[in-house]
């Protein structure tokens, strides 16, 4: 994962004269992305992220645990590494869902540029879904993609859960809501053991923040709807291993996935293919969601896109 960090940090500053970077301090992972445009494309040099979880941190006056923070330390360490030599004004780093809710914000944020040599901007739910779909949309355009005349965005972070819909470039509505998969499962599934009666709690409590909003989101015709982040992707990986999807995410074999995740095993126990052991303790909640996300807007089939926000703070450096 950070084999090459000395080749890069044995280059010549000015070798990296061109370079930008964005940093994402995300509710349940850290993602670096450092990045060079050639005629203008942009071209990934190190992309890597890091298990936190910040949300996890937040005891319940929403003060960051020590633990929480030494985790986001050791891994600071490593990406100030990758921006040696890249022009501060070059680099962006965010904080989100956890960010917003710390008590002790201030001062985090003022230890984090203390390491990174860098400033820290948290973003508000909005612009972090505005960010979102300027990825998805660059994402498309790199790979010289058609983007669709309108398409509804589901990301699924550990904090929150971000839902865009646009029509071409632009953005016409989004929504940041609390449905993290790191406060679901710490509320519903602490054990990584779920049954059908504790899965269609969850079910429920998510439902009922996600119907509010929905109208908004079914009445446009969307031509597509696409799943960005850890969650979406994970999902997919998992159905691709069982053989049941060579790509993307779909209705049914979603429920039978939620299935096999309610037989009342830990997930450990239940050695399901292509699931990392870092999201074994989370996978349940982003399952709920993804599921509680699929009914209430009517979701069909869901393509997923390996850009989101960091691709969005990258893209708004080019030229």
């Amino acid at each position: 994962m950070h084999a090459n960090l000395a080749a890069h940090s044995a280059m010549s500053v000015k070798t990296k004269q061109n370079y930008v970077a964005a940093i994402d301090l995300g509710s349940n992972s850290f993602h670096i992305l450092v990045a060079e445009f050639i005629d203008g494309q942009m071209q990934p040099v190190h992309c890597w992220g890091e298990k936190i979880q910040l949300a996890e941190g937040l005891d319940r006056s929403s003060y960051l645990s020590e633990a929480a923070k030494t985790r986001a330390r050791d891994c600071l360490g490593r990406f100030a590494e990758a921006i040696v030599g890249v022009a501060p004004d070059r680099v962006r780093v965010v904080g989100t869902d956890a960010l917003r809710r710390a008590a002790d914000q201030e001062a985090f944020v003022a230890e984090v540029e203390s390491l990174l040599g860098v400033s820290v901007q948290v973003i508000s739910g909005e612009q972090e879904a505005h960010t979102i779909y300027q990825g998805v949309v660059g994402g498309k355009r790199a790979r010289q993609q058609a983007i669709p005349e309108s398409m509804l965005i589901v990301d699924i972070g550990g904090g929150s859960t971000e839902l865009v819909l646009g029509k071409g470039v632009d953005v016409v509505a989004c929504a940041s809501l609390p449905l993290g998969c790191v406060s679901y499962s710490q509320q519903f599934f602490p054990q990584q053991i779920s049954d059908k009666s504790s899965f269609e709690r969850s079910l429920q409590a998510i439902r009922d923040e996600l119907v509010p909003i929905r109208e908004t989101y079914v009445s446009t015709n969307w031509q597509q709807a696409v799943g960005t982040a850890g969650t979406a992707l994970a999902i997919e990986e998992i159905l691709q291993a069982l053989g049941w999807s060579v790509s993307g995410i779909d209705r049914h074999n979603l429920e039978r996935l939620a299935d096999v995740l309610c037989q009342g095993e830990s997930i450990a126990a239940l050695q399901l293919p292509g699931l990392s052991e870092e999201r074994f303790d989370i996978i349940t909640a982003g399952v709920a969601i993804m599921l509680a996300v699929f009914q209430v807007f009517d979701i069909g089939v869901l393509e997923t896109s390996v850009d989101s926000l960091r691709e969005g703070l990258i893209y708004s450096f080019q030229p």
